[in-house]
């Protein structure tokens, strides 16, 4: 099984850089079961140092250019491969 986790992010310098960092020790369990994960941040368009914290994470980062919540999801699961 596959685990993917979709970040949508708008404008996130804050908080992107602790969020990945926590979700990475949280896939300490999935990898304990032998599931494969992967991260998937959506930038949305931000204007902020949002995209300079993604280039650094080991996340797959994908853009959408609209600023809408439900268009960033759809967008990052669209680049997701996982199952579940």
């Amino acid at each position: 099984m596959k685990i993917s986790i979709i970040i949508p992010a708008f404008n996130e310098e804050r908080l992107l850089g602790q969020t990945l960092q926590q979700v990475k020790r949280g896939l300490a369990a999935f990898a304990a079961r032998g599931w494969e994960t992967e991260v998937t941040v959506c930038d949305n368009n931000s204007t902020d140092c949002t995209t300079d914290i993604e280039r650094t994470a080991s996340a797959q980062v994908v853009f959408e250019p609209v600023n809408q919540i439900g268009r960033a999801r759809n967008r990052g699961a669209a680049a997701a491969s996982g199952t579940g």
